[in-house]
């Protein structure tokens, strides 16, 4: 019986376990039969549902939590996500995704204040290698005043900022323009728009252009954050009726931020507009910006370090336009900027003689105005690449009104080791009767070399190769010279071969063999 207990009990051993049992048991003694013990049986599986991660971005404030939906490899963010009417009051990162993030309505960073001291927002982090979609040609980013971005790709891992038909549908042509607004940052710097009284006593509330939100303080330090290798494509449409926006808008910023290397590609308006603050941008590249490539006024008194410019073959406006403030062309504090090793290429185009786009004017270089104070120091500014041949007649230097031109008389505006290589070279005349050709002429260090607008007749000046800065310089008559860079720099212009900061991560900027978007010149 013992051994029959033990049989019963091991019912699921293997049978050659059960052989060894029956030994150790007396051999036949027993009277059970091997092929009357059953297998095992189990109950069947209970089928699951692989489990599918949502790799999108979320947040979760007062106890509810708001994510993106997975649509294949994209994150699509409805308007209950993020907008204008419900804006992120919470830090929120957007990670690294293969896809896309897809915005339906306008991604405001912190909730606007025109009343009182505006306090500290959240903050928006933007890992590296992202592409942000904006659907609606109306909805932006907004950053408010204390609240921050991070936006921190590398040359290999650039940010991508753009329009659904760029990114999604590829529908838009190299050029296209308007597919959705810009970038827009609001700081608590100075502006010259409010009084030493309304900063003092944070009465400041400048609103900014597009949909109502406001900048202004008294801090020039002021932090918003950081940009770095960001590529901003295909914007400047409307965010209110007949207000356009920029690709980059820098409201009163302040110094405390960090903006480098930095693509503005195809937008309507300007490229990076400055109004007030204190911030500086270093590694700038402005490529096909049908307005202004580099915008500032209002009290700016930041610098941008290393601009290359370059206007599409049929249009832009011009690569600086700069004012004290557009109705008080004295305004304390003055608008003061610096610009160091700025390549400034137009593109011939005339919208007065119908060639073109034409949707702001002249393709031109530079224009100061309406009482602004500048230094420019280490460029070059040509038209040498002009699409229309020996007609082209478009200034490359401006001062326009009687307040800007006591400056330069004064020198409190100077133009430093910089070559202007145009058609017509300069325009307008000091109080004292000297010829603004004449005053840059007699700027430390500089050249005015008068092109022709005609491939052949200039063929002998040498200041660029593609758009790097050459390494040897000739003037229109083929004989050699030199330009001592200001400032302990190494070179003028923008950009050199043995050092260029934009490989690797720029867009549309190589031959067009490799790059169908690439400059018309290349």
């Amino acid at each position: 019986m013992l051994c029959t207990g033990i049989l019963n009990r091991v019912g699921l051993i293997a049978s050659n376990i059960l052989f060894l049992i029956l030994q150790a048991c007396g051999g036949g003694g027993s009277n059970i039969a091997l092929d009357s013990i059953q297998p095992p049986t189990f109950p069947p599986a209970t089928p699951t549902t692989p489990t599918v991660s949502n790799p999108c971005a979320s947040y979760s404030e007062h106890g509810i939590t708001r994510q993106g939906q997975v649509d294949g490899v994209n994150c699509v963010y409805s308007s209950l996500f993020v907008s204008e009417d419900s804006p992120l009051s919470v830090d929120l990162t957007i990670p690294s995704i293969k896809g896309l993030h897809i915005f339906e309505a306008t991604l405001q960073v912190g909730e606007d204040v025109d009343t009182g001291e505006p306090p500290d927002g959240p903050t928006l982090t933007i890992d590296a290698g992202n592409t942000l979609v904006w659907i609606n040609k109306d909805d932006y980013l907004l950053i408010t005043r204390g609240s921050k971005i991070q936006a921190k790709g590398n040359s290999s891992a650039p940010i991508t900022l753009t329009g659904y038909e760029d990114a999604v549908s590829d529908t838009a042509a190299f050029d296209d323009v308007q597919l959705w607004g810009g970038v827009v940052i609001n700081g608590r710097g100075i502006s010259n728009k409010c009084s030493d009284d309304q900063r003092a006593n944070h009465t400041c509330h400048i609103q900014s252009e597009g949909k109502p939100s406001h900048y202004g303080g008294n801090d020039n330090a002021d932090n918003s954050g950081s940009l770095t290798y960001v590529i901003i494509k295909h914007s400047g449409s409307e965010a209110a009726p007949g207000d356009e926006l920029n690709g980059l808008t820098l409201n009163a910023v302040g110094s405390g931020t960090t903006i480098e290397n930095i693509q503005v590609y195809s937008t309507f308006d300007d490229g990076v507009e400055f109004f007030g603050g204190a911030v500086s941008v270093t590694n700038l590249i402005a490529l096909y910006v049908n307005d202004d490539s580099i915008d500032y006024a209002d009290g700016w008194v930041g610098s941008v370090n290393n601009a290359l410019i370059i206007h599409h073959r049929d249009g832009g406006n011009r690569c600086v336009e700069a004012d004290n403030q557009g109705s008080v062309f004295d305004a304390q504090p003055h608008t003061n900027a610096t610009i160091n090793n700025m390549t400034c290429v137009t593109s011939g185009s005339d919208s007065a003689k119908g060639g073109g786009l034409g949707t702001h004017g002249d393709s031109e270089g530079i224009l100061l105005r309406r009482g602004v104070m500048s230094t420019i120091n280490n460029s070059i500014v040509v038209d040498l690449y002009a699409n229309e041949k020996g007609v082209n007649g478009n200034e490359c230097l401006e001062l326009d009104g009687a307040e800007t031109r006591i400056h330069a008389q004064t020198g409190a505006t100077s133009i430093n080791s910089t070559v202007i290589a145009c058609d017509e070279v300069a325009k307008d005349s000091l109080p004292n009767g000297t010829s603004v050709a004449a005053w840059f002429q007699g700027g430390t260090n500089n050249l005015a070399i008068h092109g022709n607008g005609d491939a052949a007749l200039d063929a002998d000046i040498r200041l660029l190769t593609g758009f790097y800065t050459a390494t040897n310089f000739s003037d229109a008559g083929g004989e050699a010279f030199t330009i001592t860079p200001a400032n302990g720099a190494s070179h003028i212009g923008a950009v050199t071969r043995a050092n260029d900061w934009t490989e690797g991560w720029a867009i549309c900027l190589r031959a067009r063999a490799s790059e169908a978007c690439g400059p018309w010149f290349l």
